[in-house]
Protein backbone atom coordinates (compact mmCIF):
# COMPACT_ATOMS: atom_id res chain seq x y z
CA UNK A 1 0.00 0.00 0.00
CA UNK A 2 1.02 3.35 -0.56
CA UNK A 3 0.30 6.50 1.43
CA UNK A 4 -2.46 7.58 -0.78
CA UNK A 5 -4.03 4.15 -0.21
CA UNK A 6 -3.46 4.13 3.83
CA UNK A 7 -5.29 7.10 3.53
CA UNK A 8 -8.35 5.95 1.76
CA UNK A 9 -8.53 3.00 4.61
CA UNK A 10 -8.22 5.53 7.26
CA UNK A 11 -11.49 7.59 6.40
CA UNK A 12 -13.11 4.24 6.13
CA UNK A 13 -11.91 3.43 9.53
CA UNK A 14 -12.85 6.83 10.76
CA UNK A 15 -16.08 6.56 9.39
CA UNK A 16 -16.81 2.96 11.38
CA UNK A 17 -15.04 4.22 14.41
CA UNK A 18 -15.76 7.30 15.40
CA UNK A 19 -11.84 7.55 15.41
CA UNK A 20 -11.29 11.34 14.24
CA UNK A 21 -7.60 11.66 12.91
CA UNK A 22 -5.56 14.59 12.53
CA UNK A 23 -1.99 13.87 10.48
CA UNK A 24 0.19 11.16 10.27
CA UNK A 25 2.57 11.19 12.53
CA UNK A 26 5.10 8.50 11.52
CA UNK A 27 5.55 5.89 8.21
CA UNK A 28 6.99 2.55 8.85
CA UNK A 29 9.14 1.19 5.97
CA UNK A 30 10.88 -2.49 5.47
CA UNK A 31 14.59 -1.78 3.57
CA UNK A 32 13.23 0.48 0.90
CA UNK A 33 11.44 3.42 0.97
CA UNK A 34 8.55 2.46 -0.98
CA UNK A 35 7.60 -0.46 1.07
CA UNK A 36 5.42 1.14 3.23
CA UNK A 37 4.61 -1.68 5.87
CA UNK A 38 2.16 0.80 8.30
CA UNK A 39 1.16 3.94 8.88
CA UNK A 40 0.12 6.09 12.25
CA UNK A 41 -2.32 8.87 12.44
CA UNK A 42 -3.09 11.71 15.41
CA UNK A 43 -6.63 12.11 16.49
CA UNK A 44 -9.06 11.61 19.11
CA UNK A 45 -11.43 8.58 20.06
CA UNK A 46 -14.48 9.22 22.00
CA UNK A 47 -13.17 12.48 22.72
CA UNK A 48 -9.88 11.12 24.17
CA UNK A 49 -6.55 11.94 22.49
CA UNK A 50 -5.78 8.64 20.58
CA UNK A 51 -3.60 7.13 17.52
CA UNK A 52 -4.65 4.91 14.44
CA UNK A 53 -2.55 2.25 13.24
CA UNK A 54 -3.26 0.99 9.99
CA UNK A 55 -0.45 -1.94 8.87
CA UNK A 56 0.07 -3.87 6.00
CA UNK A 57 3.24 -5.57 6.43
CA UNK A 58 4.90 -8.71 4.33
CA UNK A 59 5.26 -10.66 7.76
CA UNK A 60 3.36 -12.32 9.67
CA UNK A 61 1.85 -9.65 12.59
CA UNK A 62 -1.10 -10.08 15.11
CA UNK A 63 -0.04 -6.82 16.82
CA UNK A 64 -3.47 -5.76 18.15
CA UNK A 65 -3.67 -9.50 20.31
CA UNK A 66 -0.05 -9.33 21.02
CA UNK A 67 -0.75 -5.86 22.86
CA UNK A 68 -4.41 -7.17 24.10
CA UNK A 69 -2.83 -10.18 25.45
CA UNK A 70 0.75 -8.01 27.35
CA UNK A 71 -2.02 -5.79 28.89
CA UNK A 72 -3.93 -8.78 29.99
CA UNK A 73 -0.71 -10.51 31.75
CA UNK A 74 1.12 -7.46 32.37
CA UNK A 75 1.68 -7.22 37.05
CA UNK A 76 4.76 -4.81 36.27
CA UNK A 77 3.99 -1.27 38.12
CA UNK A 78 6.69 0.50 36.26
CA UNK A 79 6.46 -1.12 32.39
CA UNK A 80 3.39 -1.03 30.89
CA UNK A 81 1.74 -0.48 27.28
CA UNK A 82 -0.66 1.19 25.39
CA UNK A 83 -4.58 1.40 25.99
CA UNK A 84 -6.10 -0.70 23.24
CA UNK A 85 -9.54 1.10 22.24
CA UNK A 86 -10.70 -0.88 18.97
CA UNK A 87 -9.14 -2.99 16.54
CA UNK A 88 -9.04 -5.20 13.76
CA UNK A 89 -7.18 -7.98 12.06
CA UNK A 90 -7.70 -8.04 8.16
CA UNK A 91 -5.42 -10.99 7.24
CA UNK A 92 -2.29 -12.70 8.73
CA UNK A 93 -0.08 -9.52 7.66
CA UNK A 94 -2.83 -6.76 7.53
CA UNK A 95 -5.44 -4.92 10.06
CA UNK A 96 -5.62 -1.58 12.32
CA UNK A 97 -5.52 -0.64 16.10
CA UNK A 98 -6.47 2.30 18.27
CA UNK A 99 -4.56 3.19 21.23
CA UNK A 100 -4.20 5.48 23.61
CA UNK A 101 -1.94 8.10 23.03
CA UNK A 102 1.43 8.78 24.39
CA UNK A 103 1.45 11.13 27.16
CA UNK A 104 3.50 14.31 25.96
CA UNK A 105 5.10 15.08 29.31
CA UNK A 106 7.90 12.06 28.36
CA UNK A 107 10.32 11.13 25.33
CA UNK A 108 11.83 8.03 23.97
CA UNK A 109 15.61 6.47 24.74
CA UNK A 110 17.75 8.00 21.32
CA UNK A 111 20.10 5.86 20.25
CA UNK A 112 22.98 5.44 20.70
CA UNK A 113 22.70 5.20 24.06
CA UNK A 114 25.12 6.86 26.48
CA UNK A 115 26.21 4.44 30.02
CA UNK A 116 24.01 6.02 32.32
CA UNK A 117 21.30 5.54 29.53
CA UNK A 118 22.30 2.05 29.13
CA UNK A 119 21.78 0.89 32.23
CA UNK A 120 18.18 2.41 32.49
CA UNK A 121 17.70 0.87 29.60
CA UNK A 122 19.00 -2.31 31.06
CA UNK A 123 16.59 -2.31 33.21
CA UNK A 124 13.79 -1.88 31.91
CA UNK A 125 14.73 -4.51 29.87
CA UNK A 126 15.29 -7.03 32.91
CA UNK A 127 11.74 -5.54 33.70
CA UNK A 128 10.02 -6.64 30.83
CA UNK A 129 11.51 -10.05 31.07
CA UNK A 130 10.24 -10.23 34.46
CA UNK A 131 6.69 -9.73 33.28
CA UNK A 132 6.63 -10.52 29.83
CA UNK A 133 4.35 -13.62 29.00
CA UNK A 134 6.63 -16.84 28.87
CA UNK A 135 3.87 -18.60 26.85
CA UNK A 136 2.02 -17.47 23.39
CA UNK A 137 -1.11 -16.30 23.08
CA UNK A 138 -1.41 -17.99 19.51
CA UNK A 139 -1.16 -21.58 17.67
CA UNK A 140 2.74 -21.30 16.78
CA UNK A 141 3.59 -21.37 12.83
CA UNK A 142 6.02 -23.53 11.47
CA UNK A 143 9.08 -21.36 11.38
CA UNK A 144 8.24 -21.25 15.40
CA UNK A 145 8.04 -24.68 15.98
CA UNK A 146 12.11 -25.31 14.73
CA UNK A 147 15.09 -25.30 16.36
CA UNK A 148 16.95 -22.43 17.41
CA UNK A 149 19.30 -23.47 15.35
CA UNK A 150 16.75 -23.98 12.51
CA UNK A 151 14.81 -20.88 12.97
CA UNK A 152 18.28 -18.85 12.54
CA UNK A 153 18.99 -20.76 9.16
CA UNK A 154 15.36 -20.07 7.89
CA UNK A 155 15.48 -16.04 8.78
CA UNK A 156 19.88 -15.88 7.61
CA UNK A 157 18.04 -18.13 3.84
CA UNK A 158 15.43 -15.15 3.57
CA UNK A 159 18.37 -12.34 3.92
CA UNK A 160 20.63 -13.86 1.36
CA UNK A 161 17.43 -13.86 -1.23
CA UNK A 162 17.33 -10.17 -0.71
CA UNK A 163 21.13 -9.49 -0.86
CA UNK A 164 20.83 -11.49 -4.03
CA UNK A 165 18.10 -10.09 -6.10
CA UNK A 166 19.41 -6.47 -5.14
CA UNK A 167 23.05 -6.88 -6.23
CA UNK A 168 21.51 -8.32 -9.26
CA UNK A 169 18.97 -5.66 -9.75
CA UNK A 170 21.86 -3.32 -9.05
CA UNK A 171 24.05 -4.81 -11.19
CA UNK A 172 22.30 -4.41 -14.03
CA UNK A 173 21.64 -0.37 -13.51
CA UNK A 174 25.55 0.42 -12.29
CA UNK A 175 27.47 -2.71 -13.34
CA UNK A 176 28.83 -2.45 -9.49
CA UNK A 177 28.01 -5.42 -6.64
CA UNK A 178 28.37 -4.28 -3.16
CA UNK A 179 29.28 -8.41 -2.01
CA UNK A 180 32.73 -9.97 -3.34
CA UNK A 181 32.32 -13.25 -2.93
CA UNK A 182 36.03 -14.17 -2.28
CA UNK A 183 35.44 -11.67 1.14
CA UNK A 184 32.23 -12.81 2.07
CA UNK A 185 31.42 -16.54 0.97
CA UNK A 186 34.06 -17.84 4.08
CA UNK A 187 32.65 -15.11 6.40
CA UNK A 188 29.28 -16.55 6.10
CA UNK A 189 30.10 -20.27 6.31
CA UNK A 190 32.15 -19.82 9.34
CA UNK A 191 29.07 -17.57 10.67
CA UNK A 192 26.56 -20.03 10.30
CA UNK A 193 28.76 -23.29 11.66
CA UNK A 194 28.97 -21.35 14.89
CA UNK A 195 25.06 -20.49 14.47
CA UNK A 196 24.13 -24.21 14.07
CA UNK A 197 26.57 -25.42 16.88
CA UNK A 198 25.42 -22.75 19.52
CA UNK A 199 21.99 -23.37 19.14
CA UNK A 200 21.15 -26.49 18.60
CA UNK A 201 20.47 -26.95 21.81
CA UNK A 202 19.30 -22.92 22.71
CA UNK A 203 15.64 -22.82 23.75
CA UNK A 204 13.13 -20.71 22.14
CA UNK A 205 11.72 -18.22 23.88
CA UNK A 206 8.00 -16.03 23.48
CA UNK A 207 9.08 -12.30 23.30
CA UNK A 208 8.20 -8.73 22.39
CA UNK A 209 11.14 -9.33 19.56
CA UNK A 210 12.09 -5.65 19.13
CA UNK A 211 12.95 -4.05 21.71
CA UNK A 212 14.95 -1.37 21.79
CA UNK A 213 15.52 2.58 22.30
CA UNK A 214 12.61 3.87 20.20
CA UNK A 215 10.27 1.21 21.30
CA UNK A 216 10.81 2.47 24.92
CA UNK A 217 8.81 5.94 25.84
CA UNK A 218 10.38 7.18 29.48
CA UNK A 219 7.37 9.38 31.22
CA UNK A 220 8.48 11.77 33.45
CA UNK A 221 7.34 9.52 36.69
CA UNK A 222 10.19 7.02 35.58
CA UNK A 223 7.53 4.66 34.55
CA UNK A 224 7.68 2.97 30.58
CA UNK A 225 5.88 2.31 27.57
CA UNK A 226 6.66 -0.43 25.80
CA UNK A 227 5.62 -0.28 22.30
CA UNK A 228 4.42 -1.85 18.90
CA UNK A 229 3.95 -4.95 18.84
CA UNK A 230 4.56 -6.01 15.52
CA UNK A 231 7.70 -8.47 16.25
CA UNK A 232 6.25 -10.59 18.87
CA UNK A 233 6.80 -14.06 18.12
CA UNK A 234 9.26 -17.05 19.34
CA UNK A 235 13.05 -16.23 18.93
CA UNK A 236 16.20 -18.12 20.25
CA UNK A 237 17.41 -17.49 23.40
CA UNK A 238 19.71 -13.93 23.67
CA UNK A 239 18.61 -12.60 20.42
CA UNK A 240 17.48 -9.81 22.29
CA UNK A 241 20.75 -9.42 23.51
CA UNK A 242 21.86 -9.77 20.31
CA UNK A 243 19.12 -7.03 18.28
CA UNK A 244 19.63 -4.80 21.34
CA UNK A 245 23.62 -4.14 20.44
CA UNK A 246 22.28 -4.45 16.42
CA UNK A 247 19.79 -1.53 17.05
CA UNK A 248 22.56 0.80 18.85
CA UNK A 249 25.66 0.25 18.12
CA UNK A 250 25.27 -1.85 14.87
CA UNK A 251 22.74 0.25 13.10
CA UNK A 252 23.38 3.19 15.07
CA UNK A 253 26.80 4.16 15.77
CA UNK A 254 28.87 6.55 12.98
CA UNK A 255 29.59 4.36 10.59
CA UNK A 256 32.79 6.84 9.43
CA UNK A 257 34.65 5.87 12.74
CA UNK A 258 37.98 3.94 13.16
CA UNK A 259 37.21 0.42 13.65
CA UNK A 260 39.03 0.92 16.82
CA UNK A 261 36.84 3.83 17.97
CA UNK A 262 33.64 1.84 16.81
CA UNK A 263 34.54 -1.22 18.29
CA UNK A 264 34.82 0.74 21.95
CA UNK A 265 30.82 0.69 21.67
CA UNK A 266 30.59 -3.18 21.21
CA UNK A 267 32.87 -3.95 24.03
CA UNK A 268 30.84 -1.63 26.36
CA UNK A 269 27.47 -3.54 25.26
CA UNK A 270 28.95 -6.54 25.98
CA UNK A 271 30.01 -6.13 29.04
CA UNK A 272 26.82 -4.29 30.40
CA UNK A 273 25.01 -7.69 29.75
CA UNK A 274 27.69 -9.71 31.41
CA UNK A 275 26.49 -8.09 34.75
CA UNK A 276 22.57 -8.03 34.03
CA UNK A 277 23.02 -11.82 32.90
CA UNK A 278 23.44 -12.00 37.09
CA UNK A 279 19.74 -11.85 36.78
CA UNK A 280 19.23 -13.58 33.31
CA UNK A 281 21.29 -16.37 33.93
CA UNK A 282 21.76 -17.57 30.81
CA UNK A 283 24.44 -20.25 30.80
CA UNK A 284 27.51 -20.23 28.72
CA UNK A 285 26.98 -16.60 28.16
CA UNK A 286 30.00 -15.61 26.01
CA UNK A 287 29.57 -18.54 23.74
CA UNK A 288 25.45 -17.09 23.36
CA UNK A 289 26.46 -13.52 22.96
CA UNK A 290 29.18 -13.98 20.05
CA UNK A 291 27.29 -16.36 18.45
CA UNK A 292 24.24 -13.94 18.66
CA UNK A 293 26.75 -10.89 17.74
CA UNK A 294 27.88 -13.00 14.77
CA UNK A 295 24.08 -13.62 13.51
CA UNK A 296 23.14 -10.35 13.74
CA UNK A 297 26.55 -9.20 11.41
CA UNK A 298 25.52 -11.28 9.21
CA UNK A 299 21.60 -10.44 9.10
CA UNK A 300 23.21 -6.39 8.69
CA UNK A 301 25.75 -7.21 6.08
CA UNK A 302 22.92 -9.04 3.72
CA UNK A 303 19.93 -7.12 4.49
CA UNK A 304 20.23 -3.92 6.30
CA UNK A 305 22.81 -3.03 4.03
CA UNK A 306 23.29 -4.71 0.62
CA UNK A 307 19.61 -4.96 0.08
CA UNK A 308 18.84 -1.17 1.76
CA UNK A 309 18.78 2.01 -0.46
CA UNK A 310 22.13 3.29 1.62
CA UNK A 311 24.46 5.41 -0.72
CA UNK A 312 27.09 3.17 -2.28
CA UNK A 313 29.91 4.97 -0.09
CA UNK A 314 28.42 4.09 3.14
CA UNK A 315 27.80 0.44 2.05
CA UNK A 316 31.08 -0.26 1.65
CA UNK A 317 31.80 1.32 4.80
CA UNK A 318 29.52 -0.26 6.78
CA UNK A 319 30.43 -4.03 5.80
CA UNK A 320 34.16 -2.99 6.55
CA UNK A 321 33.34 -2.56 9.54
CA UNK A 322 31.16 -5.54 10.19
CA UNK A 323 33.66 -8.11 8.45
CA UNK A 324 36.44 -6.92 11.20
CA UNK A 325 33.70 -7.28 14.03
CA UNK A 326 32.82 -10.72 12.25
CA UNK A 327 36.94 -11.40 11.88
CA UNK A 328 37.27 -10.84 16.03
CA UNK A 329 33.81 -12.91 17.13
CA UNK A 330 34.39 -15.67 14.97
CA UNK A 331 38.28 -16.29 15.96
CA UNK A 332 37.06 -15.48 20.02
CA UNK A 333 38.86 -12.12 19.97
CA UNK A 334 36.25 -10.64 21.59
Amino acid sequence: MNKKEYKISADKICGKTGFIADEIIYTGSYYKKENIRNVIFSGSYKNKPAVLKIYNDKRLTDEPLSLKYFNEKNKSKILMALELYDYKITSSRAGWLITERLPENGKFFKQSLLQKERKEFLNAYLEYRKYFPKKPHRALTLAEELRSDEFYIFRISRWLELAVISEEENYLENKIKILKPTEFIPRYRKALEIIKKEFKNRKMIWCHGHFKSHEIYRRSDSKYYLIDFTHTKMYPEGYELGFIIWADWLMGADWKWDYREWRKGIIEWIDEMKLINKELKLKRFDSLIRASLIERCLGTVLADVTASERPFKEKIERIKLLYKLMDELINKRI
